[in-house]
């Protein structure tokens, strides 16, 4: 990393992270308040909104695949000011994804049963994460052309915009949480109420989001048009991402799974740690789409110095951040699980996974640093290729064997602070030595 100029990059690098490691750090502080407004109720209202947002999780699966697909594209096309073609990618993706949320939101309909079977959780916790989902997944169509748009936005660097809001969105998510989970004007409508006032709001944002694209000034443009070439290029693109993002959730879910042998409790802690864990993720996410949005742009201006250079820098100010997002978590993670639960065992699963998951941050800040270049440079898959050999062979493997032998629950935590520090090396590894051959 020497002979770096990060002062010429480090401005333009924070003012796209900063926003969009604020938005979907709201994003999660909407799901935790959601959570502990539940989990006034009960622990088995904390399970079944948890697993029922894991279950949900696997529709993030689609929307990575546009959202990449769109975001690789219109970088490069932004790199090259050639605002015609943006207008054209970002109708035929818009227009696409719209058309294939209707088969996504049936096969999701038929499956969520399923889901909690499989997982095996106790049957009041399975009634309510049935509830939950059942009423969460009419969003799917506006959730996934809002991920078109809030991609072209942020494919141009434009991650302030969605920001803003996110902000007024989650001002009335919150408040409606509040009115409808305990019934401020009316019956209370129990977890009904949360799945309600996360379905206004999903399609809340894609209005908005659409309003803002008919302003004169705007460079985004939607209009009637489509091109199944540029539809079909986006879905090759993002694929990988969506295959990787896929298997990845499962891993999650098979995680969910294991833990959930050793007890609701140990599984309430799980859900808890993890909640707080997305607060010190986001950063992560919002550099992740710096590096995604950058290394797009500078491949449209042929400018392959300059994206290895905005990639270093990246790493640098990541690690800073996560660095102290890790520090907080290990010294500080009781007194965070004390917000959610007072029970012991509760309290020892979501302590213990905080403080192992902490100390892995900044090998996590590699990870999803050079996943953003290569998804920008649209080289999605080497990142579908390290994540599942180290995922499935050094996280998910080892984490069987353990449940299978009856290994105390902190083993589990360990094997995820070993799995991360070897992916990290293994992405920085590969980028270091073949960086001509992705970045052309």
């Amino acid at each position: 990393m020497t002979g770096i100029n990060f002062k010429k990059h480090y401005k333009r690098i924070l003012k796209i992270a900063v926003p969009s490691g604020l938005n979907s750090l709201l994003d999660i502080t909407n799901i935790v308040i959601g959570i502990f407004m539940v989990g006034k109720i009960s622990s088995y209202h904390i399970i079944a909104v948890g697993l029922g947002l894991n279950f949900f999780m696997l529709i993030y699966t689609i929307t990575n695949i546009f959202f990449v697909g769109t975001s690789a594209q219109i970088s490069r096309l932004f790199g090259k000011k050639d605002f015609n073609g943006i207008t054209n990618v970002l109708s035929s993706m818009f227009f696409g994804a719209l058309l294939a949320s209707i088969p996504i939101y049936f096969l999701a309909n038929l499956s969520y049963s399923a889901y909690f079977n499989w997982i095996g959780t106790d049957i009041t916790s399975k009634i309510l994460g049935e509830i939950f989902i059942h009423i969460t997944l009419y969003g799917i169509p506006a959730l996934i052309a809002k991920s078109i748009l809030i991609s072209a936005f942020t494919s141009i660097g434009d991650t302030k915009t969605p920001f803003i809001i996110k902000i007024i969105t989650s001002i009335v998510n919150i408040t409606l949480n509040y009115i409808l989970i305990f019934g401020v004007f009316f019956e209370k409508l129990d977890i009904v109420g949360i799945a309600l006032s996360n379905l206004f709001i999903t399609y809340l944002e894609l209005v908005i989001l659409l309003a803002l694209l008919t302003r004169k000034k705007s460079i985004l443009k939607l209009k009637l048009f489509f091109d199944f070439t540029i539809f079909k290029k986006g879905i090759n693109i993002g694929i990988p991402v969506g295959i990787e993002r896929g298997f990845t959730i499962i891993s999650l879910i098979l995680i969910s799974k294991f833990i959930a042998v050793y007890g609701s409790d140990y599984l309430a802690g799980f859900q808890i740690a993890t909640r707080i864990e997305a607060f010190a993720f986001m950063p992560s996410f919002g550099f992740m789409v710096a590096s995604m949005a950058l290394s797009g742009y500078y491949l449209g201006k042929n400018n392959t110095k300059k994206l290895k250079e905005s990639t270093y820098t990246t790493i640098i100010l990541a690690s800073i951040f996560m660095g102290i997002m890790g520090f907080i978590m290990v010294v500080f993670g009781k007194h965070l699980s004390l917000f959610f639960s007072t029970k012991d065992s509760v309290l020892y699963s979501s302590i213990s996974y905080l403080t192992y998951v902490g100390l892995s941050q900044i090998p996590l800040v590699f990870i999803f640093v050079l996943d953003g270049a290569y998804r920008g440079a649209g080289a999605t898959k080497i990142s579908l290729a390290i994540n599942l050999i180290s995922i499935w062979g050094l996280r998910i493997f080892p984490m069987y064997v353990c449940y299978k032998i009856g290994a105390p629950i902190i083993s589990i935590y360990i094997i995820i602070l070993i799995e991360t520090f070897i992916r990290g090396f293994i992405f920085f590894y590969v980028f270091k030595r073949c960086f001509h051959r992705i970045f052309i």
